[in-house]
């Protein structure tokens, strides 16, 4: 079996860090992009500034420190440091950039001083055209400073090299004004930001949040849904703006696997429902239709052993096939699909498709096939074929079987099953936490 070191406080690979910093930094410019191409649509805009900015030099050497930033927004993620730390770290980034596209959509603002023509840094200043005067208030530069700072001061030990990264920083920030990129009142604004990042985002206050069950699995989910996202995006700007809702659905479900908030997609999670319904409509009618063309071409039931069945999300008409089984009870670990009324009970487990379990939530769901076997208990997920089985074959090692007799009897019942290397990962890190229970 595939191994994966899945504690927090571990190391994250290499491979970890560089998939964060690809997924996080198309979110940025995704979102920043979005939003300066719509205040260019919308513009012209207002510009804040004091009177007393207009005596600021220009100094073209600072376009280095300024354009150094989208380097140290690469070494912030690459450098060694724990999951908890490379999860700290991606909220913080996260956070500055919806709360700081949501300000530039809302209160659009444009830089109004011209550039000084200048030959020295030719080739900085071309790239820099790319970025439209506009995503003002607050700065990006500022508040990413500030926030990489409190990340790698943790993770960089040379006092030496400490003290010439806060001085770097603090030549990012000024460069923001001395190469004509921003007004004073985007640094504290930025500043703000940036410290609210460290204020709500803390390894010993922010658990809900950080310490969420998640695996480079479900980045690589989140990132199908990113890549949806940006095409949705760039429809909304050539068509129509009505792809800008589809966007909002895959954007929001593309968090969701990032970061392992399973519940935001339980569609019978009850907080905040109306919205929640509104924004992933789409991703339950698609859950709904996909679930709709597989499922005559799938079993509804297999039968695991004496009272213990596994099966796909069974249809309100299908409930009898299955009472009729002398079953009781549902172990349901499809809950982005709609609750069919039965009347079996129902124990819902909100399991993201596709992605690695918890280990401990994994354990609970066979605890409960455990206490109620003798009831009878159906298993199922959306297909059958991929979370309810994750569960099964959890129950099956709980109770002394070895992984080579339950591959052999999954193939006589649910030949279909997923194969694949996720699937090896998750019955890896539930047999470590099942030895961990048991010694």
């Amino acid at each position: 079996m595939l191994t994966f070191q899945a504690e927090m406080h571990a190391q994250a690979k290499l491979k970890e860090r560089i998939i964060w910093l690809l997924y996080l930094g198309t979110v940025f410019f995704l979102l920043y992009g979005a939003a300066n191409e719509f205040a260019s649509l919308t513009a012209p805009h207002f510009s804040f500034y004091f009177e007393w900015e207009k005596q600021i030099d220009f100094i073209p050497a600072f376009i280095v420190p300024y354009m150094s930033s989208d380097l140290i927004f690469v070494i912030a993620f690459l450098l060694p440091q724990t999951r908890l730390e490379l999860r700290v770290l991606a909220l913080r980034v996260l956070f500055i950039v919806l709360i700081s596209v949501m300000i530039f959509i809302a209160f659009p603002l444009e830089f109004s001083f011209s550039k000084p023509s200048t030959e020295s840094y030719a080739f900085l200043f071309k790239l820099l055209e790319a970025d439209k005067p506009f995503n003002q208030l607050p700065s990006l530069h500022v508040s990413f400073a500030i926030v990489f700072w409190f990340s790698m001061k943790e993770t960089i030990n040379n006092h030496l090299i400490k003290a010439v990264l806060l001085s770097w920083l603090l030549l990012v920030i000024a460069s923001t004004l001395l190469v004509y990129q921003h007004h004073f009142i985007d640094l504290p604004t930025g500043a703000l930001v940036g410290m609210l990042a460290i204020l709500f985002i803390r390894e010993n206050q922010s658990k809900v949040l950080i310490t969420k069950f998640m695996t480079p699995r479900h980045l690589k989910m989140a990132s199908y849904f990113l890549a949806l996202s940006i095409g949705l995006m760039v429809m909304s700007f050539a068509l129509t703006p009505i792809f800008l809702y589809f966007f909002l659905c895959c954007f929001s479900v593309s968090i969701i696997y990032a970061f392992g908030l399973n519940h935001l997609l339980d569609i019978s999670y009850k907080k905040a429902r109306l919205i929640r319904w509104f924004i992933l409509f789409p991703y339950y009618l698609g859950c709904k239709l996909s679930w709709m063309r597989y499922k005559k071409s799938l079993p509804l039931v297999s039968k695991v052993d004496s009272g213990v069945y596994l099966g796909r999300h069974p249809s309100i008409g299908e409930y009898s096939k299955i009472n009729a089984l002398g079953v009781k009870r549902v172990i349901n670990l499809a809950t982005e699909l709609p609750l069919n009324k039965t009347a079996l009970i129902q124990h819902r487990f909100n399991f993201l498709d596709q992605t690695i379990q918890c280990p401990k939530a994994i354990h609970k769901a066979v605890v409960l096939i455990e206490k109620h076997k003798s009831d009878g208990i159906y298993v199922h997920c959306a297909l059958g074929l991929s979370r309810s089985v994750i569960v099964i074959w959890a129950w099956m090692l709980f109770n002394g079987k070895t992984n080579e007799e339950i591959t052999e009897h999954l193939n006589e019942i649910r030949p279909d099953y997923v194969k694949s290397k996720y699937m090896e990962v998750n019955i890896s890190l539930y047999q470590k936490y099942l030895n961990s229970q048991l010694n």
